[in-house]
């Protein structure tokens, strides 16, 4: 097994369909063609750092649920930290 694929987590079809897309419309949401989505929740493909902020804030999830959604693992990686001022 791949040592960076988590065995746990929520589907990106999952999240997509959580959220009121269908993947066609999360497609155009997103704007990528259906099938580069389709690549994507099969984990064929792996998007760019850019399409995966802009799936964050369509779904409104974090990076590390995004990720984990794509079977990244993120453990170990810092969450955010906002700073008191």
């Amino acid at each position: 097994m791949d040592e960076n694929v988590c065995t746990t987590r929520k589907s990106l079809k999952d999240l997509i369909k959580e959220h009121g897309y269908t993947q066609k419309s999360f497609a155009i949401a997103l704007n990528r063609a259906y099938s580069t989505v389709k690549y994507y929740i099969a984990g064929e493909k792996t998007p760019t750092a850019t399409v995966i902020v802009d799936m964050c804030r369509l779904l409104d999830e974090s990076p590390k649920t995004v990720l984990k959604s794509l079977g990244i693992d993120v453990t170990g990686v810092p969450d955010d930290h906002i700073d008191d001022q």
